[in-house]
């Protein structure tokens, strides 16, 4: 695969995006409902839809990095049964729904090729590699503990007083980690990650 940006690689990447988005954010606080948290779901974020889940500086950091996150979450540990263990299940469940729901679509390849002109195909092909590897990307990404990751519910779980302090900073942090992936668009992922992503649809 190629870290070079092209117009259609970005088209690719925020199509990909919003369906990642959208399985995540319902993932989510789809478990996060299931023991017992039911705020995220009042908010309007146990849907489907992207843009209930979108947050434009993730997007912006996935189109650069194949990584990203999505809006975050107002959460109730103390809602949630077994509290911080939930939590930190339902981060895990989250992320792994998200690699699953992408290495099941890229099985649609065969499909696409047999179904589809050629040129079509081909497209679609390319994006469902894409989207295969922007979710195993946006999974490792977001285990890191600090928000506006996912893995910040770690952090929450497993040190809710660091989290309370870093919590406000949640915007700071974002625009500094969406200006480095402007400014390395993706060479450190390449760097990291190449050989796992590129053995997705080789």
């Amino acid at each position: 695969m190629t870290f070079d940006i092209s117009l259609q690689q970005i088209l690719l990447r925020i199509v990909a995006f919003l369906v990642i988005s959208a399985v995540h954010g319902f993932a989510l606080v789809g478990l996060l409902t299931a023991f017992g948290d039911r705020g995220p779901r009042f908010d309007g974020r146990l849907s489907l839809s992207p843009l209930a889940h979108l947050d434009p500086i993730g997007a912006i950091t996935a189109i650069c990095t194949l990584g990203g996150w999505i809006r975050p979450l107002q959460l109730d540990p103390a809602e949630l049964r077994q509290g911080r263990v939930s939590l930190a299940l339902s981060v895990v469940g989250g992320l792994l729904a998200v690699v699953v729901v992408g290495l099941i679509l890229l099985q649609l390849r065969s499909l696409a090729v047999a179904v589809l002109p050629p040129s079509a195909s081909n497209l679609i092909n390319a994006w469902l590699i894409l989207l295969a590897q922007m979710s195993l990307v946006f999974a490792i990404m977001n285990l890191i503990p600090l928000p506006p990751f996912a893995g910040g519910y770690l952090l929450q779980a497993a040190a809710p007083r660091l989290f309370a302090l870093v919590q406000p900073r949640t915007t700071i942090i974002a625009v500094v980690l969406m200006v480095l992936a402007l400014i390395d668009r993706g060479a450190l992922v390449r760097q990291l990650l190449g050989p796992m992503i590129n053995a997705i649809g080789a």
